[in-house]
């Protein structure tokens, strides 16, 4: 049996692995970096035993309770496999108002004595991270109500949710706690079109019907969150066969993609299962989850909507779910988070409760009614079936037993046994685990490299101080590295090597490769149909197909090239800051770097860091032909007259075939015009973004080289200053002692950072 401890800091993303007292080693797979403990948590105890040739372990496991619960999951799983793991959980200080403390960290360090942590980048970059804000994707076919969840979520009918008035654009609702919300509604080129203070349904319904309105930016309350540690946005996503332009559908795929960490609320439609085509969509989540680990796994949460609409004796809620795992687990999808809901009833009760004079006898009378049967109705008690964390669970157990008073008409209670406060729930304790660790690190990333560095300088100062007998060495070094500097050969000889730096062949071939595979779903589905005939009818049902497969293929498409080009933009710009980390370790080439005090690069390091043309296709692929219909009956004329009657033998009646012209639509004909067209499209694409590639290529260089000039004069200051400690020991001694004050004042501010996201301390228990 082998004693195994972890200690895992998710603020930090630092993991500390050791078995029977000795770290693993750096070739192990139990060394596992600076990952996500849920990047590799499923994997443990797997680990382990390929580790330890063992199946049986003692682990103690120091971390937050969060990260103890996907810890304790995983043990379960395990034992099935026949490893078995006895857990002890070494309790951490669970760390509250973290963003504060942070704050007033970074007020202390602008507010010191240490000038180049003033800078305005650094404040921006500060800001920025610490307002970071949190996207929640709220994805779904028609009919599913997902309009009518996220007014639930919103506890009041913002969202049409109307069968006529279906989502047709992307609404993007920022939680800023102010109870009147404000909307800016925008068109398909980021255009303003309208702003609307007070924003209520009916204006709502009035943007959403406008043809310009392509997206609306609403700002307003989200009540089951704050934004004290994290700004949620919920984004309202049209159905894949009600966007008004692709950029609605490529929002959906960029947020469903294995790239995105955004939170996805999946609604499905628990009384018409599979009836709406959704495949395309499930086919996107099912390869993102199979990337990541289980925090790909954890932002998906499947919401079986409408099941307030099943009846006792006929309906049973469970084998309903099972129906919902088996539709999910043929697309791929295994083990989901499944939170059955009642979305409507929801709704409705909390509009009872927290404005009961809106509501008109009638509607409270039905509002009852459900709140009864939500009671009364065990099957309906949804938030027994949710996918939740031991955590949530005791709290939603805790959340009932308050309010339960045994009245079948409690609103409070059938609230709960909606399932919507499940959801909830298990939203804010994802953000709390990965959000929110995430963005404290960001926040703290963003200037404890300026705080190494400004330490580092000033650890130089005393170092070049304290080296007196060098100090006209030392100045003559820098006198050097100044010169070699501010030299315009070598300044052109690194432009020349950064000009030469060129990722557009890549580009070119991996577009390729992406528009072939593209290619190769729309031509799966015209396979099936090589030498048929349709009518009309048939003809347009079926390139209404064809044409709902193209876009949102198309739309994966683009994603997928946006994505290959970003990741060949980032390659570029790793590329520069090599090229120039490089020049500047070469300022030193020649200068004794033994005897060398300082190295340049240490003192700036902190620095460095579509339509389719439906109608021409089938005019095309028509054409008329003759269908016999049936038959009809006629008097031969060879008995008509008087000689006619006497040819007795002729028969009276004769029959012929009855034709008509009709339309018939080729499908190979549709096929190639559509081929064809598509091959056009593809072309345009790629050359748009080939060109924008290479716009997007010459901007970084642009960037690239404004932001080394200035990292240049960072560095010729620093020398200057430099320089000034080789002087005569009696000149600086009120240099050093400054110099002195800021490291120790450097030192104190890196420990209070430090503490703050540290998890060591123990708590007593």
């Amino acid at each position: 049996m082998a004693k195994v401890f972890i200690k895992y800091n998710p603020f930090k993303l630092e993991t500390i692995i050791e078995i029977d007292g000795e770290l693993v080693p750096e070739n192990s797979v139990l060394n596992v970096g600076s990952k996500r403990l849920q990047e590799w948590v499923e994997q443990l105890p797997e680990f382990l035993q390929d580790e330890c040739n063992e199946d049986y372990f003692e682990l103690d496991f120091m971390g937050t309770s969060m990260d103890l619960e996907d810890v304790e999951e995983i043990i379960k799983k395990a034992r099935k496999n026949g490893i078995e793991i006895e857990l002890t959980h070494i309790p951490v200080q669970e760390i509250s108002n973290m963003e504060f403390a942070i704050e007033e960290v970074f007020d202390e360090i602008i507010n010191g004595p240490i000038e180049e942590l003033k800078s305005k980048d650094l404040q921006d970059a500060f800001k920025k991270a610490l307002n970071d804000e949190f996207e929640i994707t709220v994805v779904a076919t028609m009919s599913a109500g997902k309009s009518t969840l996220i007014n639930s979520l919103l506890q009041r009918k913002l969202m049409p949710s109307s069968q006529e008035a279906c989502t047709a654009t992307i609404s993007r609702i920022k939680d800023t706690d102010d109870e009147d919300f404000f909307a800016t509604a925008y068109d398909e080129f980021g255009n303003v079109i309208k702003s609307v203070p007070n924003l209520g349904l009916e204006d709502m319904e009035k943007l959403n019907a406008t043809e310009k309105v392509s997206s609306i930016c609403i700002e307003g309350d989200i009540p089951f969150t704050s934004t004290e540690e994290m700004s949620l946005v919920l984004i309202d996503t049209p159905g894949p066969n009600n966007s008004r332009d692709e950029n609605h559908l490529k929002t959906t795929y960029k947020n469903l993609d294995e790239s995105s960490k955004a939170l996805v609320l999946y609604i499905l439609n628990a009384t018409q299962l599979g009836v709406n085509d959704d495949s395309q969509l499930l086919n996107a989540v099912a390869n993102s989850m199979q990337i990541g680990g289980k925090q790909s796994k954890d932002r998906y949460l499947f919401v079986v909507n409408k099941l307030d609409q099943f009846r006792k004796g006929d309906d049973d809620v469970e084998s309903s779910l099972q129906k919902v795992r088996k539709y999910l687990a043929d697309r791929g999808i295994h083990d989901p988070n499944i939170f059955p809901a009642a979305a409507l009833s929801s709704l409705d009760i909390r509009e009872l409760l927290n404005h009961p004079e809106s509501v008109d006898e009638d509607l409270e009378d039905e509002i009852l009614m459900m709140a009864r049967k939500l009671n009364r109705n065990e099957q309906l008690h949804l938030e027994k079936y949710a996918t939740l964390t031991p955590s949530i669970r005791r709290k939603i157990d805790e959340q009932l037993r308050l309010v339960d008073d045994g009245d079948i008409m409690n609103l409070e209670t059938a609230l709960i046994h909606s399932g919507i406060p499940a959801v909830e729930e298990t939203i804010k304790l994802y953000v709390e685990k990965y959000a929110r660790t995430a963005k404290i690190k960001n926040v703290v990333d963003t200037f404890q490299k300026k705080l190494e560095s400004s330490k580092a300088f000033e650890e130089t100062k005393t170092a070049i101080a304290e080296n007196t007998e060098r100090h006209a060495q030392i100045k003559e070094q820098i006198c050097k590295i100044e010169e070699k500097l501010n030299s315009g050969k070598e300044a052109e000889r690194f432009k020349n090597k950064i000009e030469e730096i060129d990722v557009m062949k890549d580009i070119k071939t991996e577009s390729k490769k992406l528009v072939l595979k593209h290619q190769r779903s729309i031509d799966e589905f015209l396979t099936g149909s090589i030498g048929k005939e349709f009518s009309k009818n048939e003809a347009e049902s079926f390139i209404e197909n064809l044409i709902r497969i193209s876009r949102e293929s198309h739309s994966k498409l683009t994603v997928n090239l946006e994505k290959m080009i970003n990741e060949n933009l980032s390659n570029i710009a790793d590329q520069l800051l090599k090229e120039y980390k490089e020049k500047i370790a070469k300022l030193i080439d020649g200068l004794g770097t033994e005897n060398l005090v300082f190295e340049p690069l240490q003192l700036i390091a902190a620095e460095l860091d579509f339509g389719i043309e439906k109608n021409r296709i089938l005019d095309t692929a028509t054409y008329t032909e003759k269908i016999k219909v049936g038959t009809e009956s006629y008097s031969n004329p060879e008995r008509s007259g008087f000689f006619g009657s006497l040819k007795f033998w002729k028969p009276k009646t004769l029959y012929r075939d009855v034709y008509e012209e009709q339309s018939k639509v080729s499908a190979q004909i549709i096929s190639d015009e559509f081929s064809t067209f598509l091959e056009k499209q593809n072309r345009m694409l790629i050359k748009e973004v080939e060109g924008s590639a290479k716009e997007n290529i010459k901007q970084i260089k642009i960037d690239y080289y404004r932001k080394f000039d200035k990292v240049d004069q960072i560095l010729r200051n620093k020398l200057k200053e430099l320089e000034i400690f080789t002087q005569d020991e009696s000149l600086i001694r009120a240099k050093i002692a400054e110099s002195q004050a800021r490291l120790g004042w450097l030192e104190r501010i890196n420990e209070k950072v430090n503490k703050i996201i540290d998890i060591g301390e123990v708590v007593e228990v």
